[in-house]
């Protein structure tokens, strides 16, 4: 199923209407073997109105949501905690708002105001410092499963794996709506594109842990595409959609068939750990100055690559052969004649083959190690004359910022649908 902006904003509406997701895509959507008690758990009802329980102690009641906490309280024939006196308040208002204790002048002037409003300035306060954010925003991240690191054996670093980190801390501090922040990480680079922020967000399904040196890349993929599914379903949804993985799920209304219908919209993506975050005039200027640079060194690299290229196609053959044979084949195919699968295992290979990626592994750093005496000298030589271009900033091209996230890979659609016995099918 290709995923289109106004199908991957529709997954937005999984947050607030259960319903609509069971309805979306099933086939049909009544399917009769879901009985209207199991329909009606309130779990799959939408959001209504609901009237404050009347309680015997009214005067402790301050705001309709301590009449909810009163009559449990009072059903089981309790009584609620007295009133903490000002300092333990503030230090609990503190700890909790900000994950710090108050500091003693602080708590002096919190304790010296006489004025009503005197606890509503410290909370107003606290909600107003950075640190609010950095302290709420670990909750969402835990939830977002965020990593700076791939897991694993290998465990390589994600360089701009922080920026989603400072887009969360930034969304509590702004007070964003929580609407819009559920947009933006789901679809946020289709709906807003041009929002360094909205780019930002989608980095939500990026944070899976990914055994970067696999072997079997379709398994792999399969790994990450499942991590994607079962944290969105489960962080927007609040259900255990991962149960219907292997069979339908045992005591909600959730079919196998739904599991890989919605992992279809995240099928034909891919990780992208370049995204621009700068505005087209600042990108166009840098490519002008990268065209410029490459011109003035351009004697330097090729002399460089000429005594590198025999090294690159060594590291990257014996990386190749390490791969099992229905991977080699579908490298050494030509485009035109990769099947969709081929297409999604090419795709995952070319992580580690592609001069542009970040993770090549025949890059320059790693050539170095094999040259020996008079190249390796001579290299070095080389690497000090590109230095030089690299210090004039007049040629030398300034780095833009830049994120990763999980986009649209643009791969022919996968024909297989659904997992059964642990394997593709």
């Amino acid at each position: 199923m290709k995923p289109t902006s106004i199908g991957r904003a529709l997954l937005v509406t999984l947050a607030f209407s259960p319903p609509a997701f069971i309805g979306l895509l099933s086939a049909p959507a009544a399917d009769p073997g879901f009985s209207p008690q199991e329909r009606s758990h309130w779990a799959f009802l939408s959001v209504a109105p609901s009237k404050p329980p009347k309680v015997d102690q009214t005067d402790w009641v301050r705001n309709p949501i301590d009449a909810f906490i009163l009559a449990r309280l009072e059903a089981q024939g309790l009584k609620p905690a007295p009133p903490a006196d000002r300092v333990t308040w503030i230090r609990r208002a503190t700890f909790d708002l900000t994950g710090l204790p108050p500091s003693p002048e602080e708590v002096d002037d919190f304790l010296a105001d006489p004025s009503p409003k005197a606890f509503e300035k410290v909370v107003d306060r606290l909600l107003a410092s950075p640190r609010y954010g950095e302290r709420w925003a670990r909750h969402w991240l835990d939830l977002a499963r965020y990593a700076e690191s791939e897991g694993f054996k290998a465990d390589e670093i994600r360089p701009n794996a922080w920026r989603y980190r400072d887009y969360v801390i930034k969304s509590f501090n702004n007070d964003k709506p929580y609407d819009r922040f559920i947009k933006e990480q789901i679809a946020g680079d289709e709906l807003w594109p041009k929002d360094p922020d909205a780019r930002v967000a989608t980095a939500f399904n990026r944070h899976y842990p990914d055994e970067s040196n696999a072997r079997n890349l379709m398994q792999r993929r399969q790994e990450i595409l499942n991590d994607i599914t079962d944290a969105t379903t489960a962080v927007f949804m609040g259900l255990t959609v991962a149960c219907a993985r292997c069979h339908d799920h045992k005591y909600d209304p959730i079919r196998q068939s739904d599991y890989y219908r919605l992992q279809a919209f995240f099928a034909n993506s891919g990780a992208a750990d370049e995204i621009p975050l700068v505005p087209e005039k600042e990108l166009k200027r840098y490519r002008e100055q990268s065209a410029e640079w490459e011109e003035k060194t351009r004697a330097i690299r090729e002399e460089m690559n000429a005594l590198a290229e025999p090294h690159r196609r060594a590291i990257i053959k014996d990386y190749v052969d390490k791969y099992p044979p229905e991977i080699q084949d579908a490298l050494n195919k030509s485009p035109e004649e990769r099947t969709p699968i081929e297409w999604q295992m090419v795709h995952k290979a070319n992580q580690y083959l592609e001069p542009e990626s970040y993770q090549y592994i025949a890059a320059d750093s790693a050539v170095e190690g094999h040259l020996k005496g008079a190249q390796r000298q001579r290299w070095q030589e080389l690497k000090d004359e590109l230095r030089r271009f690299a210090a004039d900033p007049c040629v030398a091209p300034r780095r833009f910022r830049r994120s990763q996230r999980r986009s649209r890979a643009r791969l022919p659609p996968d024909p297989r649908s659904q997992i059964r016995k642990g394997r593709s099918s």
